[in-house]
């Protein structure tokens, strides 16, 4: 049972890597697939734009997407890191002996 919990809690904290990762690639491949020299803003239409300001762009749009995932991932890692934590706090606790005085 603990090793098992043990390897689901690395598969989180792997999972929160890898999305912390995937918002700047996602940018950058987008914009290497979707770049044509031109950004397009709220009010004023299309406007030229750089590269890297369009792969900004990209990026800004990826976290709406994935960063509640990232969250998500890093909270289910953390509460399993607590549990764990915890858990070895109770199993210590039964395994000391009672202190000489009480």
């Amino acid at each position: 049972m603990q090793r098992a919990f043990r390897i689901v809690k690395r598969v989180f904290l792997i999972l929160t890597l890898l999305l912390l990762l995937v918002v700047p690639v996602v940018g950058l491949v987008s914009a290497a697939f979707n770049w044509h020299g031109v950004c397009y803003g709220f009010t004023d239409g299309e406007s030229p734009c750089s590269w890297w300001e369009f792969a900004r762009n990209e990026m800004f749009w990826a976290t709406f997407i994935f960063v509640p995932f990232l969250f998500l991932a890093a909270i289910a890692y953390i509460g399993m890191s607590l549990a764990e934590f915890i858990a070895s706090l109770v199993h210590r606790r039964k395994r000391e002996p009672p202190a000489a005085g009480t």
